[in-house]
């Protein structure tokens, strides 16, 4: 099914003659030309618009590229401290130390000095007026 020979389009002119009339014939002939200009422009508008549509698409994938060539440029040039560039003292738990010692336990260790008893017949603090500690 090739495109129309030429004795094709005469008999489908002569048909289209005898349905439509000699008046009728051009009328449509109007149409038809005008109904395929604004198809022609149609696409003509569609394709200019996929084109544009796919250019600013191809601009924001260059843009997206070139950062994210920049950003891994700026990983790999980037330089890890060596380990020994870190103290861990102040993060490491010794048991030597007092300082990190809770409370109770720096009691036991520590016993606080005795107090000296108090004479006969004075009262202490922990005493009680009452009280006399003998």
């Amino acid at each position: 099914m090739g495109p129309l020979g030429v004795w094709e389009m005469v008999f489908l002119f002569v048909l289209a003659l005898l349905i439509l009339g000699p008046r009728k014939l051009p009328e449509l002939g109007r149409s038809i030309g005008k109904g395929m200009a604004e198809f022609r422009r149609a696409s003509h508008e569609l394709r200019s618009t996929f084109e544009r549509e796919m250019s600013a698409v191809e601009q924001e994938k260059q843009s997206i590229r070139s950062e994210v060539s920049q950003l891994t440029g700026s990983l790999t040039d980037y330089t890890y401290p060596s380990s020994g560039d870190y103290t861990y003292d102040d993060y490491s738990y010794s048991s030597d130390s007092t300082s990190s010692a809770s409370a109770p336990q720096a009691a036991e260790s520590n016993p606080a000095p005795a107090a000296d008893p108090a004479p006969p017949g004075e009262t202490t603090p922990s005493t009680t007026e009452g009280e006399v500690k003998t």
